[in-house]
């Protein structure tokens, strides 16, 4: 096959460009279908994924801090592994995941979603989100920074059918007991409502 001089300046563009996407660093695992539910939801422990889009501005500037923060987790003591995923070519991921914004950050911890974050951070915020306590004297006296916990479809219709078993067992307790766990059980009622994906 013969290729001319244009072909071949697109060839190495795209060849660039697939580089460029990759160029998280040795350590930042590129996911994709094949190798997602392998990496993520089948891989015990905890893995800190970038959802993003290469065309993203802000994806783009945080990606010297993902470069970076697997070799600082490490120098950490964390096992908290660091990935990426494409989700402008992988939507239905996005989808799944309910990303609507890039990038997004998300952790997981035994391969289910425990919270997620949307937009740039620096590289204490992304050691604190991935696990890492800040020991200094001053982050003593800011706020803690969590990523949002979420649930997904089946997580939310496992607690709530647990919800209702709880609810028909307070049925047997005293009025003034019931109506404290009444109270608790709304409140928890509640949570679980607003935070699902």
């Amino acid at each position: 096959m013969v290729v001319g001089s244009a072909s071949l300046a697109v060839l190495a563009a795209m060849t660039r460009g697939a580089g460029e996407a990759r160029a998280a660093g040795d350590d930042v695992l590129e996911l994709t279908p094949e190798n997602f539910e392998r990496e993520v939801v089948k891989t015990p422990g905890a893995v800190f994924v970038e959802f993003y889009a290469p065309w993203c501005p802000y994806c783009k500037r945080l990606e010297p801090i993902w470069s970076e923060l697997p070799s600082k987790l490490e120098a950490a003591g964390s096992k908290t592994r660091v990935a990426r995923m494409n989700v402008d070519t992988y939507t239905d991921y996005a989808s799944a995941y309910a990303v609507t914004g890039f990038p997004t950050l998300m952790l997981f911890e035994n391969g289910r979603p425990v919270g997620a974050k949307t937009g740039l951070i620096d590289m204490t915020t992304a050691m604190r989100y991935a696990g890492v306590k800040d020991e200094s004297v001053l982050s003593q006296f800011a706020p803690e920074k969590k990523l949002d916990k979420i649930l997904s479809g089946p997580q939310i219709d496992y607690v709530q059918a647990e919800l209702g078993e709880v609810r028909k067992e307070l049925a047997g307790l005293e009025p003034e007991s019931r109506a404290r766990a009444l109270e608790a059980l709304q409140q928890v009622e509640a949570i679980v409502g607003v935070r699902s994906l």
